[in-house]
C-alpha cells in the first residue's frame, strides 16, 4: 500500500496548495487584458505577455472553484462571491481565443474564433457552472449559459460538419476542441427542459463523437504519440473527459473507450517514463515531464495494465502555466475517485519495474531500452512530417539516471516564427540540434517525402535504420544507422556507414547534442560527471565542439553543445563511423 499512501499525500498537498492560493490570490492584483496586449502578437510575433495574462485569471478560476469544493467536501460553509467575480471577468472577455489563433484583419467574425482555448474556457464555464448550479447566483448562471452557447455552441452548431479544421485534424487539437464543445453541450443538454435545445446539443455531440476517430488515428498502431509526451496528456485529458461524460446518465451509452487501440494509447505513457526519472523528449516534447495524477488514476481504473509513475514525477498543482481547469480539477476529482475504489477492492499494487526492459514499436518507427546503472536510451526513425515535428530522424537520446547524457532538446520558445516558414531555421526543430550526420553538409528535409526508409528491430536490443531518404542528396548509395544496447553495462552502441563510390566523393560528419560540459580528452570525450564517448582515433582528432544558444519552451535561454565528429571515406568512397557511450563515474 506504499504507493497508494503516497498518492493519499500527494493529494493532501495537492487540497493545501489550493487553499493557500487562494489566500494569495486576494492580495494580488487580478491580470487585465488590454488592446496593447492582444496586439502584440500581430506586431511583434510575441505571445508571452498576452498569455501569461490570460492564464492568470484562468487561475483565479481555477482556484476559488476548486477551493470551493474542498470547503463544500468538508462541510464548511460556502460562499460563491469569489468564484461570481472572475465568472464574471471571464465573461465579459471579448474574445476567449488567444491573439496567435485569430487573424483580425481577414475574419470579421474574430471574437468568435474557436481555438484551443475558446473551447476549453466553454467547457470550463460549462462544468462549474453544472456543479454549483444550486449555489451560484441564478442571474450569473443563466449569463453564463447564454454566452457559452452564443459564443461556441450555436456557433459551431450552425457551422458545416467539418468547417472546423481541427474537426479532421491528426493531433491534439482535435481531442481539445472537440472534447471541450462536447463536453459543453452535454452540459446544457442537461440544463435544458427544451426539446429543441436537446435535439441540437445531442447533434453537436453525435458530430463530435464522429470527428474524435480522426484523433484516434493520430496515433501509431502502438498507441504512441508522435507529437510527444506532453500532447498525449493535453489531448487524453479532454478525450477522456468528454468520454467519461458520455457514460453519465443522459450519455446514451456513446462508448469511446472499448477499442482496442484505445487501451495501447492508454498504456503510452508508461513506456515514456524512464527509471531515472527522465522522459522521452521527441518533437515538441520535455525530458522532464510531469504526469497529471487525475488522468493517470482513471487510466488505473479503466485498465489494470496502467502503471503510475513515481510519485515524485506527479505535476503538482500549478506546474501547468495556463491553469487549465479540466485537468487541474480532475487531479482533484479523479485521484480521490481511484483512492475509494482501491480501498474498496483492497486492490494490489505493481511494484516499481526497474529491471532492464525493451520496447521496439514497429509502426512508431520508436525503439526504447532501460539497463543497469539506470542507463536510458531511446531512438526513433518516422519522418518529418510528423506532428509539431522536428527534423531527427534516425536521432537518439541517452540518459544516466537524471543526467542527460545525450539530448534531444525537446520543444522550444513557441513563437510566430515557431510555427511559420522560418521554423526549421531553429536549432531544435533542425537535424542540426539533433544527434544525426551531416552529409554533403546539408541537414535533413521537413516533409512527409523526407523520412526512414525502413526500421527494423534485429533482436530485442538491436534496431537497424536506414534513412538517406531523410536528406535530399543526390549521391547514391545507402545510410544506415545501427543501434545495439547492452543492458548489463548501459553501453550504447553506433554505427553509421554510408556507402559511395570513388567517383561520387561526399563529406561526412557526425553530431552529438548534449546540454552537460564537454571535455575531449586523449582516449574519448567526457560529458557531464558520468558520462564517456569511446571513438576510433581516426574520428577522435578531429573532434571539435560548438556552443550554441537554445531557446527552451519557457522562453529561458541554455547554452547547448554540439560534437562534431568528420568521418573519414574508405579508397571506395565508402564511409563508416562506430564510436560507443557508456558509464564512466569520474568528475569533470
Amino acid at each position: 500500500m506504499k504507493k497508494q499512501q503516497q498518492i493519499r499525500n500527494w493529494l493532501k498537498n495537492y487540497e493545501h496548495h489550493i487553499m493557500t492560493e487562494a489566500s494569495l490570490l486576494q492580495i494580488e492584483g487580478f491580470p487585465r487584458l488590454t488592446e496593447e496586449l492582444f496586439s502584440q502578437f500581430e506586431k511583434t510575433g510575441n505571445r508571452l505577455q498576452y498569455e501569461d495574462a490570460y492564464f492568470g485569471r484562468r487561475k483565479y478560476l481555477l482556484v476559488y472553484a476548486l477551493e470551493a469544493l474542498i470547503l463544500k467536501k468538508n462541510g464548511e460553509k460556502v460562499s460563491m462571491g469569489k468564484l461570481e467575480w472572475v465568472l464574471e471577468e471571464i465573461l465579459n472577455e471579448r474574445c476567449w481565443a488567444l491573439p496567435a489563433h485569430v487573424n483580425r484583419q481577414s475574419d470579421p467574425a474574430w471574437e468568435y474564433t474557436l481555438d484551443l482555448f475558446a473551447a476549453e474556457t466553454a467547457q470550463t464555464l460549462s462544468e462549474i457552472g453544472w456543479i454549483f448550479r444550486h449555489e451560484l447566483d441564478q442571474a450569473v448562471k443563466i449569463r453564463l449559459d447564454e454566452e457559452v452557447y452564443r459564443r461556441v455552441l450555436e456557433t459551431f452548431g450552425k457551422s458545416a460538419k467539418g468547417s472546423y479544421g481541427w474537426e479532421k485534424d491528426c493531433n491534439n487539437w482535435n481531442a481539445v476542441c472537440g472534447g471541450s464543445v462536447g463536453a459543453a453541450a452535454w452540459y446544457q443538454k442537461q440544463g435544458t427542459e427544451n426539446e429543441r435545445q436537446k435535439q441540437e446539443m445531442d447533434g453537436i455531440i453525435d458530430r463530435i463523437c464522429e470527428d474524435l476517430s480522426c484523433f484516434l488515428d493520430s496515433f501509431s498502431e502502438d498507441g504512441a504519440c508522435m507529437e510527444g509526451l506532453g500532447y498525449w496528456e493535453y489531448g487524453m485529458s479532454y478525450y477522456i473527459m468528454f468520454a467519461d461524460l458520455l457514460r453519465q446518465p443522459g450519455g446514451e451509452n456513446r462508448e469511446l473507450l472499448v477499442k482496442d487501440k484505445v487501451k495501447k494509447i492508454m498504456e503510452f505513457q508508461q513506456i515514456c517514463y524512464f527509471p531515472g526519472g527522465r522522459t522521452i523528449s521527441f518533437s515538441d516534447g520535455d525530458s522532464r515531464g510531469k504526469f497529471r495524477m487525475g488522468l493517470t488514476c482513471y487510466l488505473a481504473m479503466e485498465d489494470p495494465q496502467v502503471e503510475i509513475p513515481d510519485v515524485k514525477n506527479a505535476m503538482d498543482f500549478g506546474g501547468d502555466p495556463c491553469y487549465r481547469w479540466n485537468a487541474g480539477y480532475r487531479d482533484w476529482l479523479w485521484t480521490e475517485r481511484y483512492l475509494e475504489q482501491a480501498c474498496v477492492e483492497k486492490k494490489e499494487e505493481k511494484s516499481d519495474d526497474t529491471r532492464w526492459s525493451s520496447r521496439i514499436l514497429p509502426d512508431a518507427q520508436w525503439a526504447i531500452f532501460n539497463g543497469n546503472n539506470l542507463v536510458s536510451v531511446a531512438c526513433k526513425g518516422g519522418h518529418n512530417g510528423e506532428p509539431h515535428n522536428h527534423n531527427d530522424v534516425g536521432s537518439f537520446l541517452y540518459y544516466i539516471g537524471d543526467e542527460e547524457i545525450i539530448s534531444d532538446l525537446g520543444a522550444g520558445e513557441y513563437t510566430k516564427k515557431y510555427f511559420g516558414p522560418e521554423r526549421y531555421e531553429i536549432l531544435c526543430n533542425s537535424s542540426r540540434g539533433h544527434s544525426v550526420p551531416v552529409i554533403e553538409g546539408k541537414y535533413q528535409c521537413a516533409g512527409r517525402e523526407y523520412g526512414a526508409e525502413s526500421f527494423r528491430g534485429v533482436n530485442p536490443w538491436t534496431v537497424e535504420i536506414s534513412y538517406k531518404k531523410a536528406y535530399a542528396i543526390d549521391q547514391s548509395g545507402e545510410l544506415k544507422r545501427k543501434i545495439h544496447f547492452i543492458p548489463e553495462t548501459g553501453t550504447l552502441q553506433i554505427e553509421d556507414t554510408f556507402t559511395g563510390s570513388r567517383e561520387e566523393k561526399v563529406i561526412m560528419s557526425e553530431t552529438l547534442v548534449t546540454r552537460q560540459q564537454v571535455k575531449v580528452e586523449k582516449e574519448g570525450i567526457r560529458i557531464g560527471s558520468c558520462g564517456w564517448i569511446r571513438m576510433t582515433a581516426a574520428m577522435r582528432k578531429d573532434v571539435w565542439t560548438e556552443k550554441v544558444e537554445h531557446c527552451a519552451h519557457d522562453g529561458s535561454c541554455q547554452m547547448v553543445t554540439l560534437i562534431h565528429c568528420p568521418v573519414q571515406a574508405d579508397t571506395e568512397g565508402n564511409y563508416r563511423s562506430d564510436f560507443e557511450i557508456t558509464v564512466k563515474r569520474n568528475s569533470l
